[in-house]
């Protein structure tokens, strides 16, 4: 296990060495946020914590690395797989080996100088339970505890868009409000957050997090339209309604599915929203967000994600920044270019 620090309170500092030993932040200067959400290619959602390898993690956090990535977002799933898979005890504690793994991937990300932002996903049943407050808190006990010293986490992301319709129910309320409360007189050093959509008027019934983070993603034909305006003036809603909690663009991109050389198969094609679009217009999406982004000065982004993952579902196999054979698209390019810039401003 990684030594443990006291406090810090700048980011970019902290992250000068990938050798040095990481100090947990409460503070976070803009722009200091270059990261991009992940799961590994080859084992997405729910494979991740069952059947990725251990050199998988080194090899994709190298990867990121080399695109400037600092920050990577992923998510600790409390699933019936993971009990079946023997990472979750019946009453919803993760195992050893489970927080083994999770200990594993932090320390290849922090090997290639990059911090990680841990989201808590819970089966969608759990909140529902009579027993649900014992089996979060038990969760959230053993994941916590085990890094709450830990500079290589961030901050704690206590949902995946909570304000979904289909995930807005009393139980996901009772859980957002509490788990706060909890967690903040159980980890005096990371801040929290909320991965929500965009609807912080629901995220306000129950608390706020210490930073709002929302998931950008404007229709293409309204931010082709309006440009990186369109962007910040989502910025600007969001932060009137947080007051002075820091902003943090926590998903945005673009599915490539309709891609004439590198979209999905003809087959699939017909299944494909009309929010996919070309690897041209992933690019021209992520230059209007990242240029939105630094003009509003938020705490920085995290693009919806690393790698296309093969799967059969042409409205999420292709929001990757990098195609299933390795190779990097246009958008990546334009990520690492701003990262580059945005780490030599500050």
């Amino acid at each position: 296990m990684t030594k443990r620090f006291n406090l810090c309170l700048a980011l970019g500092a902290c992250l000068a060495s990938a050798q040095a030993e990481p100090r947990a932040v409460r503070t976070v200067a803009p722009l200091s946020v270059r990261g991009v959400n992940y799961y590994p290619r080859e084992t997405p959602w729910g494979g991740m914590w069952t059947k990725t390898p251990a050199e998988v993690w080194e090899r994709d956090m190298a990867l990121a690395a080399s695109l400037e990535v600092n920050t990577i977002r992923t998510f600790v799933s409390f699933s019936p797989s993971l009990e079946q898979a023997g990472l979750l005890q019946s009453d919803g504690t993760p195992t050893a080996p489970y927080l083994a793994r999770l200990d594993a991937m932090l320390a290849a990300a922090w090997r290639n100088g990059i911090r990680t932002i841990l989201c808590f996903d819970f089966d969608p049943k759990t909140f529902a339970a009579p027993e649900s407050g014992d089996r979060w808190r038990r969760a959230l006990s053993a994941v916590v505890g085990a890094h709450r010293d830990d500079g290589r986490v961030l901050m704690w992301d206590l949902m995946n868009e909570p304000d979904d319709d289909a995930k807005w129910s009393g139980g996901t309320r009772a859980y957002l409000r509490d788990a706060q409360a909890f967690l903040r007189g159980y980890d005096t050093n990371h801040v929290t957050t909320i991965g929500m959509t965009w609807r912080i008027d629901r995220i306000k019934e129950v608390g706020l997090p210490d930073v709002v983070q929302y998931h950008e993603y404007c229709p293409k034909s309204v931010l082709f339209e309006q440009g990186a305006a369109r962007v910040c003036r989502t910025v600007d809603r969001q932060r009137n309604a947080g007051g002075a909690r820091p902003v943090l663009i926590g998903e945005f991109g673009m599915s490539t599915a309709r891609d004439p050389v590198y979209g999905v198969e003809e087959a699939l094609s017909g299944k494909a929203g009309e929010a996919s679009g070309t690897e041209a217009e992933q690019e021209r999406l992520y230059e209007i967000v990242l240029s939105a982004a630094e003009q509003a000065r938020v705490l920085g982004v995290l693009a919806w994600c690393l790698y296309d993952y093969p799967i059969r579902n042409p409205n999420e196999s292709h929001f990757g920044i990098v195609r299933s054979d390795g190779s990097l698209k246009p958008a990546a390019a334009v990520l690492r270019k701003t990262f580059v810039k945005w780490n030599n401003a500050r």
